[in-house]
């Protein structure tokens, strides 16, 4: 890709206002991250928002998954399926934040297993 697509990329991308952060626990190593960043990095629809990556600590203790759209509740409705394929998914926590004009309208905090439906 070259700079001027990327600069094109940029300028026709959605404004992306919502977030959704999953936070985990304890899991077997960066192939099992790599694996996750694949699958969201591919099934997540550009036109409801994007993943921007993960974080872990060293230790392979915790790490959290980061990312942005237009609607957290309709861009965790997709991810969803795809995070229940990971066994150490199954416990996290699920942050979601709505916003309007860059500002905090509203958030959400729940567990990842809770059967409860937004």
């Amino acid at each position: 890709m070259t700079l001027e697509e990327l600069h094109l990329q940029n300028m026709e991308s959605p404004k992306l206002q919502d977030t959704v952060i999953i936070s985990f626990g304890r899991f077997n190593g960066i192939d099992e991250i790599h694996k996750v960043d694949a699958k969201l990095f591919e099934q997540i629809p550009k036109e409801l928002g994007i993943y921007d990556g993960h974080e872990v600590n060293m230790d392979d203790t915790d790490g959290r998954l980061f990312a942005y759209g237009k609607n957290a509740e309709t861009l965790f409705k997709v991810m969803k399926p795809l995070l229940n394929e990971f066994d150490f998914l199954k416990d996290a926590d699920v942050y979601l934040k709505f916003t309007k004009d860059g500002e905090t309208v509203s958030d959400l905090e729940f567990k990842m297993n809770h059967e409860f439906t937004i």
